[in-house]
């Protein structure tokens, strides 16, 4: 089983897509790599300035617990202030097949 969540996002202005890939880079290097259940993080942008994010855990309760440890991460938090939030929607699945 795979726990999913999509997320689709634009960045604050003046952020650069150059400046949100090193952050992104320094998440994909930090805590989240030993984080329980961990399996993939993707990101994807469209030609509008629109950002989709696809993290998968092995379990629902995997993807929580790193809800609460990225509180703690720093590179998150620099990550984090680059997304504007009030364009956030997100959703979560479980894998079928």
């Amino acid at each position: 089983m795979e726990y999913i969540e999509i997320a689709k996002f634009k960045l604050n202005e003046g952020i650069t897509v150059e400046q949100f890939i090193d952050a992104e880079k320094s998440v994909r290097k930090g805590l989240i790599n030993s984080q329980k259940g961990f399996i993939s993080r993707q990101l994807c942008k469209d030609n509008e300035g629109n950002w989709l994010m696809d993290m998968r855990f092995k379990k629902k309760e995997n993807m929580e617990a790193w809800f609460e440890a990225l509180k703690q991460d720093p590179t998150m938090k620099v990550l984090g202030s680059m997304i504007d939030f009030s364009t956030i929607q997100q959703e979560f699945f479980t894998k079928q097949i």
